[in-house]
């Protein structure tokens, strides 16, 4: 038998040896896997949740794949702790049905769990613009930062596209920004608004005086491009200048995304727009930022009927139901 060790940074355990019969079921799995081409480290995955699986399906007393049933795989559910585990061992049932260790599928035993979708960061344009504003345009590297950050809050431009950008991307002439995303290979065509065009021709007239085809310079040797890191610090920065409390929600340019995409969307620009604009390949990216439209939701809000009789009365605490 196999002994399983998991170890991470701050803990060290041992897994509880599965007996001969779920072991090979076991690694026939991890084979299969193997044959149909999955990453080791998947493999290395499937490995860790089928072990802990089979052994909560071990302490029902089911001791073979073949004895396996709705009871035992029922049970062995409720004793996982990780509600993420469970598509994982819908693919293993659905392996030990037709691989022949299971007379049926058992997968749709296991209950269905979502990961819940979280809601975008997004910074109203109040505050967006207080960001703005708050950048020292004085300091030593005031105009690059603000030339930089204005890139991704009126634009949406990613860091990584923004701290690579080349002056080859830039027609001051057409008022236009021409990039191919680094994320998706896509081309995309922005227009060069007149705040980010005055802010750039400021910075690169007035600060920048060193020779390289990055837009975006370091201020100390060697003086290549900003890093991603660097333009995260621009924002988290601002917002702290600001005064401005994130309250829970993302502090870097990917948040200015977020808010430049549910404003569009609110403003009723259609989706394909928005999502063109961003340079999202997946049609149906933007989709989330419609939940924050709170305002035209509220069109659609049902009036609450007026409580009367025996039911008012309950409310009031007048009577009981029992």
């Amino acid at each position: 038998m196999r002994q399983k060790t998991n170890e991470n940074k701050s803990t060290s355990c041992v897994y509880q040896e599965l007996n001969p019969e779920m072991d090979a079921f076991l690694a026939g799995y991890l084979e299969d896997g193997r044959h149909r081409g999955l990453r080791e480290s998947t493999i290395h995955l499937h490995d860790k949740i089928g072990h802990y699986f089979l052994s909560a399906v071990t302490e029902t007393g089911c001791l073979k794949p073949q004895e396996m049933d709705a009871h035992s795989i029922g049970a062995a559910c409720l004793r996982i702790r990780s509600r993420w585990y469970l598509s994982h061992i819908r693919t293993f049932l659905r392996y030990a049905y037709h691989s022949g260790y299971t007379g049926r599928d058992y997968s749709g035993v296991v209950p269905l769990f979502k990961r819940p979708q979280p809601y975008p960061s997004v910074y109203t344009a109040e505050e967006i613009l207080k960001i703005e504003n708050s950048v020292d345009q004085d300091s030593p590297h005031g105009k690059r930062d603000y030339a930089a950050l204005l890139l991704a809050t009126r634009l949406g431009i990613r860091s990584g596209d923004i701290s690579s950008m080349t002056f080859k991307e830039l027609d001051f002439e057409g008022n236009l920004v021409r990039l191919t995303q680094h994320k998706t290979g896509i081309p995309i065509e922005l227009p060069m608004v007149p705040d980010v065009k005055d802010a750039l021709k400021r910075y690169l007239q007035e600060e920048r005086s060193y020779d390289s085809p990055y837009v975006f310079l370091r201020i100390v040797p060697p003086y290549s491009h900003i890093s991603v890191q660097a333009i995260t610090k621009i924002v988290r920065t601002a917002i702290a200048a600001a005064g401005i409390d994130p309250d829970g929600r993302k502090q870097g340019p990917h948040a200015f995304r977020s808010s430049l995409a549910s404003s569009m969307v609110n403003d009723n620009i259609p989706y394909e727009v928005v999502r063109k604009t961003l340079g999202h390949t997946d049609q149906n990216a933007i989709r989330s930022y419609a939940r924050l439209d709170l305002e035209q939701l509220r069109g659609y809000a049902l009036p609450v009927m007026e409580a009367a009789g025996t039911f008012a009365a309950f409310l009031e605490g007048r009577c009981s139901l029992l």
